[in-house]
């Protein structure tokens, strides 16, 4: 089997400083080493669309939900902090992809929601993305994609929790009596 940039780091560090137990790097050194070079390829696939992957990871949550999330739930699924959550917000809003509106419910609340041209550059920017993925993996059997997919949703399900399964996110199509009852605490996000 050939040897990788991953191989000669350990190497070089069992070398150098033989005390030091390596072999996680050889799992997380190759996963971030992979995340650049798919970020790199997914971010050169959607240069024609004029967005990035981090916008692609707020669009498609929007576009996902069907209906438009609180700002709040939108940060957390694109993994924002609500100050990069707002810019990148700004950002959209002025590009004319995403509206943000007061919830009616609760005017403490942000709602987003994709427009028209919104829905269609997720889509769009999804494609691109898919297909640079697609290239990628290329190398892999699908026995080998699946055996894949199974241990990294085990890690990150071990790392982030597993997913929530919710009913529509759209505070409009919730009944009052699913809210939570419990007032916020003031200055809450979401």
């Amino acid at each position: 089997m050939e040897t990788d940039f991953v191989d000669d780091a350990v190497e070089g560090w069992a070398r150098q400083v033989p005390k030091i137990e390596t072999s996680p790097l050889e799992i997380t050194g190759r996963l971030d080493r992979i995340a650049r070079h798919l970020d790199r390829r997914a971010t050169e696939a959607m240069t024609e669309s004029g967005l990035s992957c981090r916008d692609l990871e707020v669009l498609g949550a929007l576009r996902r939900s069907g209906c438009g999330l609180p700002a709040g739930r939108l940060a957390r699924a694109a993994m924002l902090t609500s100050g990069g959550m707002t810019g990148q917000a700004d950002r959209l809003a002025n590009a004319g992809l995403i509206i943000r509106r007061p919830d009616p419910e609760d005017r403490r609340t942000v709602l987003v929601s994709l427009t028209p041209e919104g829905r269609g550059a997720a889509e769009d920017a999804l494609t691109a993305y898919l297909g640079a993925g697609e290239q990628a993996l290329s190398v892999l059997t699908s026995d080998e994609r699946e055996t894949l997919a199974e241990l990294l949703r085990k890690l990150l399900v071990a790392l982030e929790g597993p997913a929530k399964k919710n009913e529509p996110e759209d505070s409009q199509t919730k009944s009052p009596k699913a809210r939570d009852p419990r007032p916020k605490a003031r200055f809450q996000a979401e």
